[in-house]
């Protein structure tokens, strides 16, 4: 069996995690963690978060460089702004991966996802 028969799941998952993150600016990770959800074989399922984390790290940065080449991305302070608050934001909700079950980290994810739609339909 060949390289991309064989792992044509993961390569469809990781295209349409990037393509959805390139489009919207978002949402890539969405499709990692459902993916990983149902894969990923580990005692630890919060393990699951982590990795759609370090798996969209360079597909953003990626993401990022392409706006920015296109001329999309306009640098403003108040755009700058909102890094050092995600920096601590993103240190926070690390710690606390550690620290929540996976039951309540599922549930915030989909009430999370639920209240993002909402907004996006409704704005």
């Amino acid at each position: 069996m060949g390289f991309f028969k064989r792992n044509a799941p993961l390569l469809l998952t990781g295209a349409a995690a990037g393509f959805i993150n390139g489009l919207l600016g978002a949402g890539g990770g969405i499709i990692i963690t459902l993916y990983l959800s149902k894969k990923l074989d580990t005692d630890n399922k919060n393990d699951i978060f982590a990795n759609a984390v370090a798996t969209m790290l360079p597909i953003s940065i990626f993401s990022l460089a392409l706006y920015v080449l296109k001329g999309h991305f306009p640098i403003d302070s108040s755009l700058l702004s909102l890094l050092p608050a995600g920096i601590v934001g993103g240190i926070l909700g690390a710690f606390l991966l550690t620290r929540l079950r996976f039951p309540t980290l599922k549930t915030a994810f989909s009430i999370l996802m639920v209240i993002s739609g909402i907004l996006m339909i409704f704005r």
